[in-house]
């Protein structure tokens, strides 16, 4: 039978799937990819407050319009703006003899008074035992050695049972007089480099605070052992500086029918400083425009509007969150469903979803299995995204395989290199199926 070769075309054309397509137009180019490449190789690392998270907010809003995204816009808050220092020394003294330890101060700490801290050592594994240290933790550094639960397959549920140490370690040593505290890094990685991250202060004093890497760790975890006389001296020049101006930066494609029904897909511009940001969460910032890159090269025009947005101050204060959501409150348009990626840039594995959904949404699941999505599962969400809770959304989170994520995180590994073209990519071409699939079918009450 014969036929012509229009028709041939428009039955090609016909047979092609939406997910075909995506894969096609993302892994030919590989977008989001680039994109990282720009944001952590020419601008690095991007703690709030610093001069390159200015510079990355600007790279954010150039990138949208170039992009071809709409209504592009800056969403501003103040920030805290918390500076490392060029010191950071802690030296193990124990049986006559001096070791370098492997530390970098914690995000938030206090410096040291000139000179440094030279204190004895005393090692615990909770906040509570910090706590009811009373007499042995006067004028100690005290040492918090609890590591991650090698037993449970989710590192996210490991790092889960042992950042409190990292977080309040400081005010729980301070109530038993401590003069500082060292705190094992958060990492399954058994090399030395420290692993930093956000930690606060309670009402009581303000004592400095630093990771360890995890030889270091082992290092002085045997030497208090052996050595109940087992000192250090500590040495950091960290600081915190008055907040300065920063923004959220947005922008989106705007809905053919619900306009003002929208849906946001999201990661943190902000990064820690010792790295480039490249998995956390560079990764995510990239994933969330070049979803809405991949809709509008395919010629996509979504019923709701979809809106990427460029959180900034995730890691220590979640400014940029709060002010997004009270731009959402303040405004007309309804925060209709937010989809947050802030768990690396690895391949993707599932989704969270909401738990009253869940069983309605699984129709959903095979066509997202072509981007390695293997399931739904109850509870979605992330830090920038909680907010908007409140206010109507509905939260999902992009879950990668999770295995090598910590051994990154928050150190100076976290570059680049460490990030798979394909892979993150995938993560992108799954948030803009998810989009597009809340867009047209709208979600179940």
């Amino acid at each position: 039978m014969y036929f012509p070769i229009f028709a041939l075309l428009i039955l090609s054309a016909q047979e092609t799937s939406l997910a075909d397509r995506m894969c096609a137009e993302g892994l030919t180019h590989l977008h989001a990819y680039h994109m990282l490449d720009e944001l952590t190789n020419k601008i690095g690392g991007r703690l709030s407050g610093s001069p390159q998270a200015a510079r990355a907010v600007t790279w954010a809003d150039t990138m949208m319009r170039s992009t071809g995204l709409e209504n592009v816009k800056q969403i501003p808050c103040m920030v805290p703006h918390w500076v490392r220092g060029k010191q950071e020394v802690a030296i193990l003294e124990s049986r006559g003899k001096r070791s370098k330890l492997s530390i970098c101060a914690l995000g938030g700490s206090v410096g040291t008074p000139k000179g440094g801290i030279d204190a004895e050592i005393v090692e615990v594994k909770t906040l509570a035992e910090a706590s009811a240290l009373g007499e042995r933790g006067r004028g100690k550094i005290v040492f918090f050695n609890r590591g991650f639960d090698p037993t449970l397959t989710s590192t996210f549920r490991a790092y889960g049972g042992a950042v409190d140490q990292r977080f309040g370690g400081a005010s729980a040593a301070a109530k038993s007089g401590a003069v500082a505290v060292l705190v094992r890094s958060m990492t399954l990685d058994p090399d030395d480099e420290p692993h930093t991250g956000v930690m606060e202060y309670g009402a009581g004093d303000h004592i400095p605070a630093a990771a360890l890497g995890i030889k270091s760790a082992n290092r002085l975890s045997d030497a208090v052992g052996a050595d109940p006389h087992a000192k250090a001296h500590l040495e950091l020049s960290c600081e915190t500086l008055p907040d300065e101006p920063s923004a959220n930066v947005v922008g989106e494609i705007v809905g053919s029918e619900k306009p003002d029904e929208v849906i946001v897909l999201g990661g943190h511009l902000d990064s820690w400083d010792l790295g480039r940001g490249a998995h956390d969460d560079g990764a995510g910032v990239v994933q969330a425009i070049e979803a809405l890159r991949l809709l509008k090269s395919l010629g996509l025009k979504p019923k709701r509007t979809i809106r990427a947005i460029a959180f900034m101050n995730e890691e220590n204060g979640s400014r940029g969150a709060k002010a997004y959501a009270e731009f959402v409150k303040n405004g007309k348009q309804k925060a209709y469903a937010a989809v947050e990626s802030d768990s690396g840039g690895f391949m993707p594995r599932a989704f969270g979803v909401p738990k009253e959904k869940l069983d309605a949404l699984r129709k959903w699941e095979d066509r997202l299995q072509v981007f390695g999505i293997e399931h739904f599962r109850a509870g979605g969400g992330g830090a920038d995204i909680e907010p908007l809770a409140p206010l109507g959304a509905a939260l999902f989170g992009l879950e990668p395989e999770n295995q090598r994520y910590f051994d990154y995180h928050h150190s100076r590994k976290d570059t680049l290199d460490k990030v798979n073209p394909r892979e993150l990519e995938f993560g992108a071409m799954a948030m803009g199926m998810l989009a597009w699939l809340i867009s047209e079918e709208g979600l179940p009450n």
